[in-house]
């Protein structure tokens, strides 16, 4: 939903062309985490920070870890209020789209990572015919004209928006190594996900590939919901129209799952740093930190669009750029 402005906010009408040199980047990225993870494989990131680092120095990392899974979580729960409450349920109170999504979380967490395996695949058909459809019937809107000049941007945003799409969607992906030591271990794991991780990529390239030929750049980087935006352009012979609430149910799904990841993976990693022999006494807590903390990430939208986006002279938050979007922990 919205990493088209993230990307045209840096590089542009050159967004398409930074997002297509993030992928092996972030697969890079996405690799090394795979290949941690193969090293211990019986490990979460918690233990593995111990077994490496030692008991303090894993134990600060770990910490470390575990913030940005907390402060992340709770950025996501900000989000999917900020974008329900001004795009579809203007006169509900943002505290009860909170309220209800982290309910759902806490269900979620509660019936444990299998169930919510389990969900992802149930769902997952419904989100890819949405962003497929949303695809096909943009193209006759498309106009290649917009992508030009061709490498118009500065050299320095180029790179940082190619950083952006490597490091913000794939680096955000060391929340597996919370997960992967309970989850089964096929000979083709690594492959499986690799691929997952291509499709995925590729998918994000085709929405900013999109938005920038549909709206062109600066209508992209100026719409907090480009994608959302761009389902209000479809119009198919006068009947195929207004749809775009079609796309708003899948952006919540999706981000339903990577927050309830980052949920778990904050639960789990708690309750290994306390030694505690289960999580779930900490999940009620959890909830209510993310839902507290969702409400303090910004007083409005327009202060959190200004941390989020690098459009113009706002310029971006150091603490947003840590938190948000650069997942220094997952470089590190």
């Amino acid at each position: 939903m919205i990493i088209p402005a993230i990307i045209a906010g840096y590089a542009q009408q050159d967004g398409w062309i930074a997002a297509l040199f993030g992928i092996p980047i972030g697969l890079l990225i996405l690799w090394l985490i795979l290949h941690l993870s193969s090293f211990y494989p019986k490990l979460n990131l918690v233990q593995i920070n111990d077994r490496i680092l030692g008991k303090w120095l894993g134990a600060l990392l770990s910490c470390a870890y575990l913030l940005f899974f907390l402060l992340a979580g709770s950025t996501f729960i900000r989000e999917v209020g900020d974008f329900l409450t001004t795009q579809l349920f203007q006169s509900t109170p943002i505290r009860y789209i909170h309220l209800l999504f982290v309910l759902i979380l806490m269900w979620g967490v509660w019936n444990g990572i299998e169930s919510i395996a389990r969900s992802a695949e149930i769902l997952l058909p419904l989100f890819i015919f949405i962003c497929i459809a949303l695809i096909v019937c943009l193209i006759p809107q498309m106009d290649l004209e917009r992508l030009k000049p061709y490498f118009g941007s500065e050299g320095l945003s180029f790179a940082h928006a190619t950083m952006m799409f490597s490091v913000y969607p794939f680096g955000e992906l060391c929340s597996f190594l919370m997960i992967f030591p309970y989850a089964s271990k096929p000979a083709h794991r690594n492959k499986d996900v690799l691929i997952s991780a291509l499709c995925a990529s590729l998918l994000l390239f085709l929405l900013v590939f999109i938005s920038l030929t549909v709206l062109g750049a600066y209508f992209t980087e100026h719409n907090i919901y480009s994608t959302y935006v761009l389902t209000q352009k479809i119009n198919i012979g006068a009947f195929l129209q207004r749809i775009e609430a079609l796309i708003a149910t899948a952006w919540v799904i999706s981000t339903f799952f990577k927050t309830v990841l980052y949920f778990y993976a904050f639960s789990i990693g708690t309750a290994q740093l306390l030694r505690l022999s289960t999580f779930k006494p900490l999940i009620v807590p959890t909830s209510f930190l993310m839902f507290g903390l969702a409400m303090m990430v910004a007083p409005n939208l327009c202060i959190m669009s200004k941390r989020l986006f690098p459009t113009g002279s706002t310029g971006i938050s150091p603490m947003a750029l840590y938190f948000r979007h650069c997942s220094f922990p997952s470089i590190i």
